[in-house]
């Protein structure tokens, strides 16, 4: 009988055990969420030239610190100077054609002016004429001469202002939507664009990473030749499953161990909860792939989450894309959870050395 109330214990107790640690688990799998699946991001920016030309002048090293514009390097502008004189050309020559256009219209306006009282002192010519010729006064040539003269007047009239009326279908109210103006104006910011991109600028603060840039070198548009890095702005990426996502939020502390240095704990905060991945999404022109799974239970959904982290000496020797695994601590500073998540992350630190 003593036996069976021991072994009865022994059951409850092993129960409880179980029911006990299951609860811990759920609570910690909710409360603090954990991923060994975790990277390094500096903030990296290719440098790229937006012409194409051979390289006349570096002004920076490799390694050297540079501010955001600070030039970098120069490539040969003289076809791109030639280029910018020849548009510049064109946009004056389009300004002189439409003053030109403007005088012609003026002239033209003052000929139509004139060949109307021209006209109208014909008409008058006319009339009296007419008169003359049927009480005989006249003979029928001088009539016919002057009845000559009178439509002569009326033809030069309407050609002058059909003259008129195709000026004024080149010209446009708002000169500066003249098409031939606007052309040249395209072509001349053109020119000026690619005249100012024959020298490259910083497109961010950071340590510039050049190798085997050099002069002389004929570049092409829009190829990356080398890259700024800015590790004063250091993330750490990190998928965690979907339903941890009412504990991820902004500003939450997280401790991490890279695999570089992982003697060292470095602390960091949740800076934000990225809203798109790769296979959130599928374009317009390509089918959803939905994977085939045999499974019960199914894989879970991730959420990508980026977690600030200050730079320092320990972090230094590191590259973009080294390895970490991150935890995060309870939102409401919980004794328990915080305790087991630094319990956790200590015993990662010591088993990144066994695998």
């Amino acid at each position: 009988m003593q036996h069976k109330n021991t072994a009865k214990f022994i059951y409850l107790g092993i129960i409880i055990s179980f029911v006990l640690v299951f609860m811990i688990t759920i609570g910690v799998q909710m409360n603090i969420p954990y991923s060994s699946r975790a990277f390094l991001e500096y903030q990296v920016v290719p440098v790229y030239s937006k012409v194409s030309e051979s390289v006349e002048e570096i002004f920076v090293n490799n390694g050297e610190h540079v501010k955001i514009g600070q030039p970098l390097f120069q490539v040969d502008k003289n076809i791109y100077l030639a280029q910018y004189t020849s548009a510049l050309g064109q946009y004056n020559e389009a300004l002189d054609s439409i003053e030109n256009l403007k005088n012609d219209i003026n002239k033209t306006q003052v000929l139509i002016s004139k060949n109307k009282i021209l006209v109208e002192q014909n008409k008058k010519e006319l009339s009296k004429y007419t008169q003359l010729f049927n009480k005989k006064y006249i003979n029928e040539l001088d009539y016919q001469n002057m009845n000559a003269k009178f439509i002569e007047s009326e033809k030069v009239l309407k050609e002058s202002e059909n003259t008129l009326d195709n000026l004024l279908n080149k010209y446009k109210e708002e000169e500066g939507k003249t098409p031939q103006l606007l052309i040249a104006k395209g072509a001349l910011k053109r020119a000026e664009l690619n005249l100012e991109n024959t020298t490259t600028l910083a497109p961010i603060s950071g340590e510039v990473v050049m190798e085997n840039f050099y002069k002389n070198t004929l570049i092409k548009q829009d190829t990356t030749l080398f890259y700024i890095k800015n590790d004063n702005t250091l993330t750490v990426n990190v998928d965690l499953k979907e339903k941890n996502l009412k504990a991820i939020t902004k500003g939450r502390e997280a401790l991490i161990v890279f695999d570089g240095i992982s003697k060292k704990i470095i602390p960091g905060t949740v800076e934000k909860i990225i809203p798109i991945l790769a296979e959130g999404f599928s374009t317009s022109n390509t089918l959803v792939n939905i994977a085939d799974d045999n499974r019960w239970v199914r894989d879970p959904g991730k959420v990508r989450v980026s977690v600030a982290i200050k730079n320092s000496d320990d972090l230094k020797n590191l590259s973009s894309g080294s390895k970490a695994s991150v935890i995060l601590l309870s939102e409401d500073n919980n004794a328990l959870y915080d305790g087991l998540a630094k319990l956790w992350i200590n015993i990662i630190k010591v088993f990144n050395y066994v695998y």
